[in-house]
């Protein structure tokens, strides 16, 4: 007759097998073994200044998981805290997470790192006036593994009306679904390519991505006057002239400047 042991199982005491280790039993000498060999590690997830950032991320995010909606259980680390641990107290690099969403992002991690799952990703910033092209030129260069943020695109598919309209409510959701992106892509490599098209350049883009990914800066330049034009045959209603102001006094320093048509 084969040993036999006391354990827990689902919650309640149980005699299985002794060579049966049930996920209790697992996660006990997990965190034994953690204790010893993690002691800093450990020590950060106990300390104050880990549990009042928790509790101001969550309320940050109305206590939402970041990516499927429903109610947080935790905070992660967008970047594992073990692979950057300089910014284990980062704002910018913590979002609210259900334990389903954080099973699949842990898993997905751990393919990523012990599988080669990991693709070559460039970020590309495609700024340029309105109406100068650069959703065309992104859409001529556009691969198969490639992810697009398009400020138009969005504004038309949450709003529902034409891409000349703007909605100031769906505005606040678009730079939050922009704001949590670029959190994300610091820890994303599933893409080739990602095109973030814009008007004026943003500094922050260089300082949040540059030390994760190869970022390529591009400038659609197409006389302003044939910009207007094509805006008025849109029937775009939009203050053209201090977005004209804006884009001269704006530094494009470092960009590839593409002539548009």
């Amino acid at each position: 007759m084969k040993p036999k042991k006391l354990s827990f199982v689902g919650g309640k005491p149980a005699i299985i097998d002794y060579a049966e280790s049930p996920r209790a039993d697992y996660n006990r000498a997990y965190n034994q073994q953690r204790e010893i060999n993690e002691t800093e590690y450990v020590k950060f997830y106990h300390s104050n200044a880990w549990k009042h950032m928790r509790q101001e991320i969550l309320e940050r995010d109305f206590g939402l998981c970041q990516r499927c909606g429903h109610d947080a259980a935790l905070v992660d680390h967008i970047v594992p805290s073990k692979d950057d641990w300089e910014r284990r107290l980062d704002p910018d690099n913590l979002e609210s997470l259900c334990r389903d969403c954080h099973r699949i992002k842990t898993k997905r991690e751990w393919m990523h790192k012990h599988k080669g799952g990991k693709r070559y990703m460039q970020i590309n910033i495609v700024c340029g006036l309105p109406g100068a092209g650069k959703s065309t030129y992104v859409q001529r260069h556009l691969g198969e593994h490639d992810l697009v943020y398009d400020y138009d695109d969005l504004m038309q598919a949450l709003s529902g009306l034409p891409s000349r309209h703007r909605n100031p409510a769906v505005h606040d959701y678009i730079m939050s679904y922009f704001d949590l992106m670029l959190r994300k892509l610091r820890s994303e490599q599933a893409f080739d390519n990602v095109w973030i098209i814009r008007t004026l350049p943003d500094p922050r883009l260089d300082s949040l991505l540059t030390n994760y990914h190869q970022l390529r800066h591009i400038l659609i330049a197409t006389d302003p006057k044939v910009c207007e034009q094509r805006l008025q045959a849109r029937g775009q209603e939009i203050a053209f002239n201090s977005i004209l102001n804006s884009f001269k006094s704006a530094d494009f320093t470092g960009y590839r400047t593409i002539k548009g048509s």
